[in-house]
């Protein structure tokens, strides 16, 4: 293990971490000092308790009887001051972690934009590297899934208080700590998706609108290319779902769509109006004031008089570089800098701030298509369905229907409100400010070709500037992906309507639902083979493919190491473009400030441009590696089916697990199941409620189940060593083992040790148990590491401090699940309920990407 990177760690995070939660003690919160003295005897006698194989009822009412404490009010009350008091830990570390970024993170390290210009350089590739800015993007996409677990005022306090740690602010860190701990973490309410909008935006306005200017600038400097004219203006660009997002959302319509639109521009012309103040203080010379001047006014009218005072991009454009060439020419350049940077940020915000997805499930889309279809079309459904599939799909992206009345189902008007709205955005927000319908559950062609037929009869007379988005997600859709986008790249006028799109698909890969469906290595294997399949039959019918990838938090939903992954991808897979989810917790964690979000998106930028430059220092030339992976995803995926098939596999979760209550945590708008009433099933079930409640369990079934199966079946033939030769050699398959790494080492199955002797789920407990000592064992020996993330070692701290403080928090929760089960166990069953609920915030907060 690094010794030197774990001592950093404990230098300027563990060892201030203690001074800190000393300061909280003193403060002059109720029961505040009597809470803090007692939560390490917790932790002592929960890791003590479990060491023994107690469970988490014997280890707590065992603390009880040492405390003292008989009755059930005291107890109660004491266990939910620990929670609270937990929380704030937690807060402490994460703010910590941000003060101490640059310490924490190797900022000009061999994955930085730095060491990407002198391996350039080196090469003689600057060239090379400038051909590519012209078109290179990385995309960015901020979600509205509910994975945030803080509220938006403990988020602000963790922002002001890693402000305060960073300039050694005592006076302020104290005030801080003192509001942070008179405020609640629990939400009454679940929030509306507006509020879930403006949630977002405050990463916009706030970090967003600085870090990605900021990059783009260190781009152009170190192409020596001050003026960008060689680089893309989408190079860095900001996606944005919430109040687009409608699967399985009923919450969300037109009029949100198009009140989050309006928040955005609104936003982002105050930033701009902001930034223009600054510049008119600076910039007060003879001819340049009286410029500044008017931009300003036309800002201002145009926040104030959105209809009537119109403002497009070349509105501000224009005179600012007239402002600079004078500047540069007359004034010897004095900010000149300020005055691109501004330009800079014109150039990638538009006047949208981010793009609005918009997206729908296929069924709904399906079922909106059909009343459509009923209402225009002769003979109706039935008679437009007995036409062969090409007269359909060519009717579909050409008929004009002429609809007299509305559709009777709410959300099928609603699919062609959305499809109004968007045109209405583009409209006054730019083009670039809401273009891309996705479809969830995309099943091919037909659903692709829909969107349009929808849009024709939402009023569009040629949807020519709509991007439909398949979002192919289970392993049957990712098999089936590259037959029908081959099939619908042959139909003439949808080939017509992509030359009018720049010969562009981008095709969304859903890495959270694909783990569901088919275990962690099938899925992550599924999908790379996929975008293979659908790279070789683009490049063939002369389109480029986009890839757009769903990724959550954890590796069970694609999270991780992300630029390990995209850098491990060789170049049978299209990376013009690198797009990716960005979710709640990862937001904030990853992108909560803005050095973090530019050394984030810088990582991302890199992972490409290193590929396309360089490629990878290992190719299958022979077909080996994928044979290889062929094998062991098949017998990764048969024994996850296994698990699945169980027939206590769902009644587990909703028993021992959090899954029942993810809906009551108030922290999104949307409901954790697509189907509102009925049995819970595991295709009803959404990805984050599953992998959440795994992960609560300690478990993190979906993060490595299947993997050691896999390895231990080469094992048993005596072929381990392919494995390993695979691991030392492919990059792809290595960013997966390690991001495994990191699901196994956030498990602790002594939590859950006392279902072993079950009578219900004994057989299922052990069968998972075992399974995770099999990954871990082979893993190791693949990597030839004696630790699970030995070469991570600031990480390995992470987890560990995280782990010790929300240890108590586990055990309430665990117990308070067993009471539950038991029934008649002596406590309120709304009481235990709450203590279930509250229990889940410090955790999740505590993994940082949990969900």
């Amino acid at each position: 293990m690094n010794t030197r990177e774990r001592k950093e760690y404990q230098a300027v995070v563990s060892h201030p971490f203690q001074v800190f939660n000393g300061i909280f003690l003193t403060l002059p919160l109720d029961g505040i000092r009597q809470t803090g003295l007692r939560v390490p005897l917790l932790q002592e006698a929960c890791e003590a308790g479990l060491e023994r194989s107690e469970s988490p009822v014997e280890i707590l009412e065992e603390f009880f009887r040492s405390q003292g404490l008989a009755d059930r009010e005291d107890q109660t009350a004491l266990l939910f001051r620990i929670i609270q008091y937990v929380e704030r830990q937690v807060v402490l570390v994460d703010a910590l972690e941000d003060a101490r970024y640059a310490h924490l993170n190797d900022l000009g390290g061999a994955e930085s934009l730095q060491s990407l210009m002198q391996r350039t350089r080196r090469h003689g590739l600057t060239e090379e590297l400038k051909a590519i800015m012209h078109d290179y993007a990385v995309r960015v996409v901020l979600t509205a899934h509910p994975t945030q677990f803080y509220p938006g005022n403990a988020l602000a306090i963790i922002t002001d208080l890693a402000q305060a740690m960073e300039q050694n602010d005592l006076v302020s860190i104290r005030k801080l700590l003192h509001q942070l701990g008179l405020t609640p973490f629990f939400q009454s309410e679940p929030p509306t998706p507006f509020d879930e909008a403006v949630r977002q935006s405050w990463y916009l306005e706030h970090v967003f609108y600085s870090a990605a200017p900021e990059l783009y600038m260190r781009v152009a400097q170190a192409l020596d290319d001050p003026e960008a004219t060689a680089i893309s203006d989408g190079l860095i660009a900001v996606g944005f779902w919430p109040g687009g997002d409608r699967d399985g959302n009923p919450f969300v319509d037109a009029e949100t769509t198009r009140a989050v639109a309006k928040r955005l521009r609104v936003t982002l012309l105050r930033c701009y109006r902001r930034d223009l103040r600054d510049l008119r203080r600076r910039v007060t010379f003879k001819h340049t004031s009286a410029i500044l001047d008017e931009l300003q006014n036309q800002v201002e009218a145009a926040m104030l008089h959105p209809d009537t005072h119109p403002l497009r991009p070349a509105d501000l454009l224009e005179p600012l570089a007239e402002v600079a060439e004078w500047v540069e020419s007359q004034y010897n350049g004095l900010y000149l800098e300020a005055i691109r940077m501004f330009q800079f940020k014109v150039r990638l915000f538009g006047m949208h701030f981010a793009s609005i997805d918009i997206r729908q499930d296929s069924r709904v889309l399906k079922a909106a298509r059909n009343e459509v279809l009923e209402a225009c079309w002769p003979g109706g459904v039935a008679a437009f369905e007995a036409l062969p599939l090409e007269e359909r799909v060519d009717q579909m992206l050409s008929w004009q229907p002429e609809l007299t009345t509305e559709l009777a189902e709410e959300r099928h008007r609603d699919a062609l409100q959305s499809l109004a709205a968007m045109r209405d955005i583009q409209q006054t927000n730019g083009a670039k400010a809401c273009h891309r319908f996705i479809i969830s559950n995309c099943r091919g062609a037909e659903d692709v070709a829909g969107v349009l037929l929808l849009a024709r009869a939402a009023g569009w007379e040629d949807p020519e500037s709509v991007d439909v988005v398949p979002l192919f997600e289970t392993i049957d859709d990712l098999a089936r992906a590259k037959s029908e986008m081959q099939w619908l790249y042959a139909q003439p006028r949808y080939r017509q309507h992509l030359d009018g799109r720049k010969s562009r698909q981008t095709i969304m890969l859903g890495f959270s639902d694909g783990t569901k469906d088919g275990g962690y290595l099938r899925a992550n294997w599924s999908i790379y083979q996929a975008k293979e399949g659908l790279t070789q039959i683009s490049r063939e019918a002369g389109v480029t493919a986009l890839f757009f990838d769903g990724r959550g938090g954890p590796p069970a939903r694609g999270g991780g190491n992300t630029h390990r992954f995209y850098a491990s991808l060789g170049d049978e897979i299209e990376n013009r473009e690198i797009q990716t989810t960005i979710q709640g917790q990862t937001i904030s964690s990853n992108f909560g400030i803005p050095r973090s979000a530019t050394f984030n998106m810088e990582l991302l930028l890199t992972a490409g441009l290193q590929n396309r430059l360089f490629g990878l220092e290992h190719t299958d030339a022979d077909g080996a590696d994928a044979r290889l992976m062929d094998e062991l995803s098949e017998t990764s995926f048969a024994h996850y089916q296994q698990l699945k098939t169980h027939p206590a596999f769902m009644a587990y979760l909703e028993t021992y697990g959090t899954l029942r209550y993810y809906g009551e945590t108030n922290v999104g708008s949307r409901p954790t199941r697509r189907q509102s009433s009925g049995p819970l099933t595991l295709d009803d079930l959404r990805a984050i409620p599953f992998v959440g409640s795994w992960s609560q369990l300690r478990q993190n079934v979906p993060g490595y189940y299947g993997l050691g199966t896999a390895l231990e079946a080469l094992e048993q033939q005596g072929r381990l060593e392919e494995a390993t030769r695979l691991y030392e050699q492919n990059a792809f398959f290595r960013a997966l083992v390690e991001n495994s790494m990191q699901s196994m080492l956030k498990c602790d199955f002594r939590l859950t040790a006392h279902l072993a002797s079950h009578p219900e789920f004994g057989g299922l407990w052990t069968q998972i148990f075992e399974e995770f000592e099999r990954t871990k064992r082979l893993v190791l020996l693949i990597s030839n590491q004696s630790a699970l993330m030995e070469r991570n070692p600031a990480i390995r701290e992470s987890i560990g401090l995280r782990d010790g403080l929300i240890k108590p928090l586990l055990v309430i929760q665990q117990f308070a699940l067993m009471k539950r089960a038991e029934g008649a166990s002596g406590w309120e069953d709304e009481t235990l309920k709450r203590l279930i609920i509250r229990s889940m915030f410090g955790i999740i907060n505590a993994s940082r990407n949990a969900v």
